[in-house]
């Protein structure tokens, strides 16, 4: 069974620490003011992701997943498509998976499809196209509605669907998107548009509408007990919809890290537990709003292992191998669980977080490329 490898960082402001956060922090992590912002630690900070970016890109790496968040200092990527067009021009092979724009709060549906077509052509046919519903602080940061999160994301992806498979000049009144022309002169690449991926963490309607559709899932921030679930019923229900899907069509994202020895990775892991121990500081309505969750997809979260959350240690989550650490062979052992018995097509490895030190991540990336990924494909 064939397997793609994606790298990705949040790409965050690790200079965020515990002593900042308790002396400044009010409600939630994205209440924590801005004046603690230095541009000029940022701007190291980007220098150091995209050389990450281009090692990966040389050693070997299928792809790199790219995404956006707002508000947020564990993740310094407020547009997923500026981000992809760094990485347009910082990488020659590699697809660049953008994981994605969040469609629900965009005020215009028809310039992200402009803008994806346009890194498409730009990057020679390499992108991936991921759309989002964006965490429900997503929803808050854009003075919306929780509950008409999905209604808005199901209607900007029609838009921007017909937008790309239709000839201009059309026009579009719905309930939420109004545009009286649109006829964008930049089309994609790749027709009759990119390969679309749809990510998710539990939510049962998640999975059914990217099968009912025939796009890949992507599975983030699960349990592998509960990948498995969504893997059988995401392939049940694309079956049924009449789309024929295979290892491709389903990805699995993992904290994962390489080192020399199994000692060293083990003490350069303990870094993946700085994002979620931070994080989801707050109010449980800013995570969880009512209207978000659907019952069903709520009961399904509920199992989902966090790092930081329900007393789960980072010894627990490396022994549960839900963060995966190791030297080459150790790491290649334990990730096969996740592409032969889980079927994932798809490993996207979350190999950069906090406070790592760049150096290391550089050999973990060479060690990827050298000894792992190609272990992985033979």
């Amino acid at each position: 069974m064939s397997v793609q490898v994606f790298w990705f960082s949040e790409e965050p402001y690790s200079y965020v620490d515990e002593d900042l956060l308790s002396k400044h922090q009010t409600e939630s992590y994205f209440t924590l003011s801005n004046k603690h912002f230095d541009p000029e630690k940022a701007h190291g900070l980007y220098k150091n992701y995209y050389e990450q970016y281009r090692q990966a890109d040389e050693v070997g790496f299928d792809g790199i997943m790219t995404n956006e968040h707002h508000n947020s200092w564990w993740c310094m990527k407020p547009s997923a498509n500026i981000s992809a067009a760094a990485l347009v021009s910082n990488t020659k092979n590699t697809k660049i998976a953008i994981l994605g724009n969040i469609i629900p709060v965009t005020a215009n549906p028809v310039k992200l499809a402009e803008e994806i077509a346009m890194l498409d052509v730009m990057s020679g046919g390499r992108i991936i196209s991921g759309f989002v519903r964006g965490g429900p602080v997503e929803s808050i940061h854009a003075n919306l509605n929780p509950a008409d999160n999905m209604e808005r994301f199901q209607e900007a992806h029609d838009l921007i669907i017909k937008t790309w498979t239709s000839e201009g000049p059309f026009r579009w009144e719905g309930k939420h998107f109004h545009h009286r022309i649109v006829n964008p002169w930049m089309k994609p690449l790749q027709q009759p548009h990119p390969t679309i991926w749809y990510p998710g963490t539990s939510s049962v309607e998640s999975v059914v509408w990217a099968a009912e559709r025939g796009y890949a899932y992507m599975s983030v921030g699960s349990t592998y007990e509960v990948a498995l679930a969504t893997n059988k019923l995401y392939h049940e229900t694309a079956a049924k919809a009449g789309h024929e899907t295979g290892p491709e069509q389903y990805g699995f994202l993992i904290r994962a890290c390489v080192a020399d020895t199994d000692e060293a990775a083990f003490e350069l892991g303990r870094h993946f537990m700085w994002n979620e121990k931070y994080r989801f500081r707050g109010p449980m309505e800013h995570f969880d709003p009512p209207g978000y969750r659907s019952r069903e997809s709520a009961k399904v979260n509920a199992k989902r292992i966090q790092p930081g959350l329900g007393g789960w240690s980072y010894e627990n989550l490396v022994e549960l191998d839900q963060i995966i650490v190791g030297n080459p062979d150790t790491v290649v052992r334990k990730l096969r669980k996740y592409h032969e018995e889980l079927g994932a097509g798809n490993l996207i490895i979350y190999g950069q977080e906090g406070p790592m030190p760049h150096r290391s991540v550089m050999r973990s990336i060479e060690l990827w490329g050298r000894e792992v990924i190609p272990a992985l494909k033979g």
